[in-house]
């Protein structure tokens, strides 16, 4: 494995130890900021060292290596709701729906990580 697939695997789970313990706030929050901020970081690496989505865009990866990064950059988009639906739960303004949504949200983004974490060790 290659040293940005560690800090994948080390992301990826954090995210689940936090979907795992969302009844338990103070854990959860920590495991799925450190996860979440793992994950956009190395995003970040990769593109500055790697010009990770201009390799992506031109398409000249397999099929799974296409569906990794499919995957993984739709969990990417999909953070960033989470985490202000998250941020106004924390701030207690939130309705019900506000709660709603960011369940749904970060589960389809826990799903989607999922997925493309999997797939990633089709780039080895």
């Amino acid at each position: 494995m290659t040293y940005p697939m560690y800090i994948a695997s080390i992301a990826w789970i954090l995210l689940l130890v936090g979907y795992i313990k969302r009844r338990q706030r103070g854990i959860h929050v920590f495991c799925m900021r450190c996860g979440i901020g793992m994950d956009i970081a190395l995003v970040l690496f990769l593109q500055v060292t790697r010009n990770a989505i201009q390799t992506a865009v031109a398409l000249d990866s397999s099929i799974y290596e296409q569906i990794h990064i499919l995957c993984s950059t739709l969990a990417l988009f999909l953070y960033f709701p989470v985490l202000y639906f998250g941020w106004l739960l924390l701030q207690g303004k939130a309705s019900a729906l506000t709660r709603i949504w960011h369940i749904r949200i970060g589960v389809t983004a826990l799903a989607l990580r999922t997925l493309g974490f999997l797939f990633m060790f089709s780039m080895l």
